[in-house]
């Protein structure tokens, strides 16, 4: 999903809670993409187990949980990365 973020600091697509948990976790990675300039793309490869792509680099299978915090990972690496 192509997410980008409003000078205000909000996105667009706004997140909307009544999505299915895959397109929730493509609206999260969408927005990691626009926070950190990477290319982040999510593929639900089984229920309930996703893949998540960073580049050319992807890890496999995972739980929604688990894709959430790799999510978080890659913004904080690129955060300290920056300092």
């Amino acid at each position: 999903m192509n997410v980008t973020r409003n000078p205000d600091g909000s996105h667009e697509p706004p997140y909307d809670e009544s999505w299915p948990p895959r397109l929730q976790l493509e609206w999260s990675a969408g927005v990691a993409a626009a926070e950190t300039g990477l290319r982040i793309s999510v593929s639900e490869v089984g229920e309930g187990q996703y893949a998540v792509r960073v580049g050319s680099s992807g890890q496999s299978p995972m739980s929604l949980a688990n894709a959430y915090a790799y999510l978080d990972g890659v913004q904080t690496g690129v955060r300290e990365a920056r300092r």
